[in-house]
């Protein structure tokens, strides 16, 4: 067994229920691999709880709450107040049936003598089919240690990982070869053998430190063991312990600055995090501030850290893995690193600077957006002509020069060493190159702002210049994507198509809340490389991407808590309308969600979905509805009543809804329900005098109608 670089994955299930009787302990897995990538933790530690506890369920092994740890290092589970034996079962064995027991002698003796049982023990099941003979069968429980023996190694072989490897002779998978296994119900060890590794009740400490044997003896005792030889197994605990210790790392110089991402990705690199205060030299300080933070973060994984007056000071602190020894060599060793890098940056800075941006934006033509729509250089001449055009069609009034120089900038840093790389630097740069070349202020932000949002709830563009070159590089996409085929399905998204359609959606509706988008959104499709237009796939493009918006519109919604029968029923009746007003949406759902409130809102559905049905089995007996109501036809006082309430009712809706005043329209509602009610109350719709039936029809048809493009009350439930 190797002891040197061994390493371990860490899941630990704790369960709280309190010991019941003497017959309880607690059991330990420990699974030592070599070091797996950070990544993959969360995803096993879940997939090793949702394993035990249907393992657990499975065998009848009672046990509590589940819980789960993990260092890069170690796979533990610990299971506390695991029952001694699972529970007793009993089961119905049926037999032959009780006509061929007594046709034929033998048969009843015989299916005794197979269960063990004499025939006077036998009883009869009357089912479906007939009456059988039957014997419930009493199973005792079986010892945890014989049911651990089969769980714990069934625990490990399913765990999936989308890479995996073999290293030894029987062909077992994991993601990094598996060194050690601890596997203990009390003191006992249970035995079995997977990868060509024993179990047994030893592992090993801080492989940085300290790799020598560890005994574990019991289960409840194994957390401290660990923490005694520095290896904190609480992914919580050790998160808390890194936030510490790097806060006190800089205490003397000022303050770390927080970076949460980065702290989560070191909690799975280390298994007792010490933090080292480093230093670089101050004339990096003349770089800006987003390379210094990129280059010591991807470089070494570094906080960088301000001063007390707020400024960025010329410290970084490092994370080690291991006790605080030998602090100065490791301190040596990141200096040294992250110097480099920096002399690295420097460099491609002060270069890049001195090419310039109109020479990158050349370059352009050389780098492939797709190699079925072309260069980055032809998909900036696209969204010139689609941001001329948002910016006339909208009255944006933003100038034209400008705006085309902003496009032609905006993305020239691809192309810069800077960008080369650092990517994440995208955009940033074009903004901190723009701004130092003496580029007006509106066309250098509108090279970072261009790509918000970067992350569904990221941050929008903060002006309308920004928002529209924004609006112009996704919808161009968008286009050029659904034109060949490159749609997005299921929760992949290799092309980024779904950001970018939440993106165009997000942008549209806070910087063009009151448009019609759909007319420009067509006319995108014209400024396609004619090889696009002409691709087989084009068909309905336009029609399949307005649907998408739709979708990525109704995926926004519920991502932000809105009930998804509100959010479709507002959605079914904006759709008439294809992409106009969109940002009117949220203001309508947040009058839905207030109408839902009140007591009698119930009623009012109730009474909607009435309509909705009479109107539906009057479209499947081909009635022709009419929009003109005959008033000489409304013979009934309660039809007449409610005639006049909705005529005055629909002048009032919509000017309500003109006025974005969509509680009001509610209130509205509300108003001539009751006319709605008594009407179903006294008057037969579908009477035999057909010209009278029409107009009752077309009288409910008019009501559903006054709601078009408001809300679909069909969809949602009482």
């Amino acid at each position: 067994m190797r002891e040197t670089g061994e390493s371990f994955f860490v899941i630990k299930v704790i369960t709280e229920q309190k010991m019941i009787d003497g017959n309880i302990k607690n059991a330990l897995l420990e699974i030592g691999a070599e070091e797996i990538p950070s990544s993959y933790i969360e995803p096993a530690l879940k997939q090793i709880e949702d394993y035990a506890l249907k393992a657990f369920n499975v065998s009848g092994l009672k046990h509590g709450v589940l819980k789960t740890y993990a260092t890069p290092r170690r796979l533990v589970l610990i299971v506390e107040n695991l029952a001694e034996k699972s529970d007793d079962k009993t089961e119905e064995i049926l037999g032959p049936s009780l006509k061929a027991a007594k046709d034929k002698q033998g048969v009843a003796e015989g299916f005794a003598l197979k269960n063990g049982v004499i025939p006077e023990k036998l009883a009869v099941k009357t089912t479906e089919k007939g009456d059988y003979l039957s014997f419930v069968k009493k199973i005792k429980g079986e010892k945890a240690e014989k049911l651990l023996t089969a769980i714990f190694p069934e625990i490990i072989k399913n765990i999936s990982f989308p890479k995996t490897m073999t290293w030894e002779e029987s062909g077992f998978k994991f993601i990094r070869p598996v060194r050690n296994i601890v596997a203990l119900y009390g003191k006992k060890v249970i035995k079995f053998k997977i990868a060509d590794v024993d179990s047994s009740n030893w592992t090993v400490g801080l492989y940085t430190y300290d790799n020598s044997r560890i005994k574990i003896d019991l289960p409840e005792r194994y957390l401290l063991a660990m923490k005694n030889k520095s290896v904190i197994v609480d992914q919580n605990e050790r998160r808390e312990e890194i936030k510490r210790s790097i806060k006190y790392a800089a205490e003397n110089i000022g303050s770390v600055i927080s970076d949460e991402e980065l702290i989560d990705k070191i909690n799975y690199l280390v298994e007792y995090p010490s933090a080292v205060l480093c230093t670089f030299d101050r004339k990096y300080l003349d770089l800006p501030q987003e390379i210094l933070t990129v280059c010591m973060r991807k470089s070494q994984k570094c906080f960088t850290v301000d001063d007390k007056n707020g400024k960025l000071s010329n410290h970084f602190v490092s994370v080690k893995n291991g006790i605080s020894k030998y602090q100065e060599t490791a301190k040596e060793g990141y200096e040294k690193v992250v110097a480099a890098r920096l002399a690295d940056a420097e460099f491609f800075y002060s270069n890049d600077l001195k090419k310039g941006l109109d020479i990158n934006v050349e370059k352009l033509k050389g780098i492939v957006f797709h190699k079925e729509v072309g260069t980055v250089y032809e998909k900036i001449e696209r969204i010139k002509q689609i941001a001329a055009l948002f910016n006339e069609e909208f009255d944006m009034r933003i100038n034209s020069n400008v705006l085309e120089r902003a496009v032609l900038l905006s993305k020239a840093d691809l192309t810069s060493e800077m960008v080369f790389e650092y990517p994440e630097l995208q955009g940033i740069m074009g903004k901190i190159y723009a701004l130092k070349l003496g580029e007006k202020a509106d066309v250098a932000s509108a090279a970072e702002q261009h790509y918000w949002p970067l992350v569904a709830s990221g941050k929008l563009p903060s002006y309308p210049m920004a928002s529209l070159l924004s609006l112009a590089d996704k919808i161009d996409t968008l286009a050029a994507f659904f034109s060949i085929g490159l749609e997005s399905s299921g929760s992949a998204d290799p092309y980024g198509v779904k950001r970018a359609g939440t993106g165009f959606v997000k942008v549209a509706m806070n910087e063009l809340p009151k448009c019609d988008l759909t007319n420009v959104v067509r006319r995108v499709f014209e400024f396609l490389p004619e090889n696009v237009k002409n691709n087989s796939k084009s068909k309905d493009a336009c029609e399949r991407l307005i649907k998408f918006f739709w979708q990525r519109i109704e995926n926004i919604f519920e991502s932000e808590g809105y009930n998804s029968g509100e959010v479709k029923a507002v959605i079914n009746a904006s759709r008439i309308n294809e992409l106009k007003c969109i940002g009117s949406l949220r203001a309508k759902l947040d009058a839905l969600r207030n109408a839902g409130r009140k007591g009698d809102f119930s009623s009012v559905m109730a009474v909607f979905k009435r309509v909705n049905n009479i109107i539906s089995q009057a479209k499947k007996q081909n009635i022709s509805i009419s929009r003109v109501i005959d008033e000489d036809l409304l013979a009934e006082d309660a039809e007449k009543v409610l005639y006049a309430a909705v005529k005055k009712a629909k002048t009032e809706i919509e000017n309500c809804m003109l006025a974005n005043e969509y509680d009001s329209v509610f209130s509205k509602v509300s108003e001539i329900t009751p006319a709605i009610d008594s009407f179903f109350e006294k008057v037969m719709v579908m009477v035999e005098d057909e010209a009278v039936k029409l107009n009752r029809v077309s009288l409910l048809s008019y009501i559903k109608n006054m709601f078009a493009g408001f809300v679909d009350f069909s969809v949602l439930r009482h």
